[in-house]
């Protein structure tokens, strides 16, 4: 007889990190290998921002990391593809996924945000910052 699956739990369309962390498989884990992603192209491009796959699995959800260049002629900031990346493995995914605009969340976490979340993550306990919401 085959088990059941668990229905999956869905994201909101414009969830980031942050939002899901408490859903993840592994949090730790997790927002740590995504780090790694945001350092390396940081190193290779200068920037780093990350914006998750909504259409996945809550648990580990895919992530596409991107990096923001200003036009030297126009001033406007474009943003960049750098890969996407399997939340289950941190394996770099096929360029197709990234086209797909309706698989990807809105909202962004740049390296910072990232970096302070695991913070939080590893020392909950810690006092928060002063750049933090609460009080």
């Amino acid at each position: 007889m085959a088990t059941k699956r668990v229905p999956q739990k869905a994201l909101a369309a414009d969830s980031t990190i942050a939002d899901v962390v408490s859903t993840l498989d592994k949090p730790i884990e997790y927002v740590r290998r995504v780090l790694e992603k945001l350092e390396r192209c940081k190193r290779a491009h200068g920037d780093a921002q990350v914006r998750l796959g909504v259409r996945g699995r809550a648990e580990c959800p895919n992530y596409l990391i991107e990096y923001i260049r200003e036009n030297a002629k126009t001033h406007e900031r474009v943003t960049h593809q750098d890969a996407a990346y399997s939340g289950s493995t941190h394996r770099e995914l096929a360029p197709r996924h990234i086209e797909e605009a309706r698989n990807w969340s809105p909202e962004e976490m740049n390296i910072t945000a990232v970096s302070a979340l695991i913070g939080r993550l590893r020392n909950p306990n810690a006092p928060s910052s002063r750049f933090s919401d609460e009080d």
